[in-house]
């Protein structure tokens, strides 16, 4: 861990000391957040990139929702609903959609898990100054967890008008929710810190 910590949004400056479980450090000036205690090792760390790995799967293979109407059964899943919105200037949207809900989820699983993998190893990835800045971008566009409560919403209103039944896919999106936001716990400068050796 770093001995100095820098508030991203006023620049004031501070002694590092170590956290204890449950334990948030705020900046005095601004009460942005500096650092968080993240108890987890490089193994735990990677055993919840896999499983995210795993869920996001799921979440893109499975149906979130089925449809009977007269027998005709539909089912959807969030490409389905990408496709769904390709009309028109709603399209813009579409792609809102899957930035936000697949590439930028896609991305953060695939950058951490390379970078956990070389710290298991005890080793700096290639490009780890930049990806770091890069998954610290990304994190506030990550938006499972707005598209999971829209299609919670769109299950509860639908099963009024229509027999409707919630798929595996709507629950995987649930646990990739939960794993991604333990991940974003630790801030990227916390990742080092849980890694037992780093080599240049």
């Amino acid at each position: 861990m770093s001995p100095i910590l820098i508030c991203r949004d006023c620049d004031t400056v501070y002694r590092a000391i170590p956290l204890r479980r449950g334990d948030v450090a705020l900046c005095r000036r601004c009460d942005a957040v500096l650092a968080r205690y993240f108890g987890a090792n490089v193994e735990s760390g990677l055993a919840l990139v896999c499983a995210a790995a795993i869920f996001f799967a799921i979440a893109n293979l499975t149906p979130i929702l089925s449809i009977d109407i007269a027998g005709i059964e539909t089912r959807a899943n969030i490409w389905f609903a990408v496709r769904s919105l390709q009309q028109g200037w709603i399209s813009v949207a579409a792609l809102g959609l899957a930035f936000t809900t697949f590439l930028i989820p896609a991305v953060q699983i695939a950058l951490l898990f390379w970078v956990l993998l070389f710290a298991r190893a005890g080793h700096r990835p290639p490009g780890f100054g930049p990806i770091m800045r890069l998954l610290h971008r990304m994190r506030p566009w990550s938006m499972t967890e707005v598209f999971l409560l829209g299609a919670l919403v769109a299950i509860v209103k639908l099963s009024n008008w229509v027999p409707i039944t919630a798929g595996a896919g709507i629950w995987a999106i649930a646990a990739l929710t939960t794993v991604l936001a333990l991940l974003g716990r630790c801030d990227p400068a916390s990742w080092w810190s849980i890694a037992h050796a780093v080599k240049t």
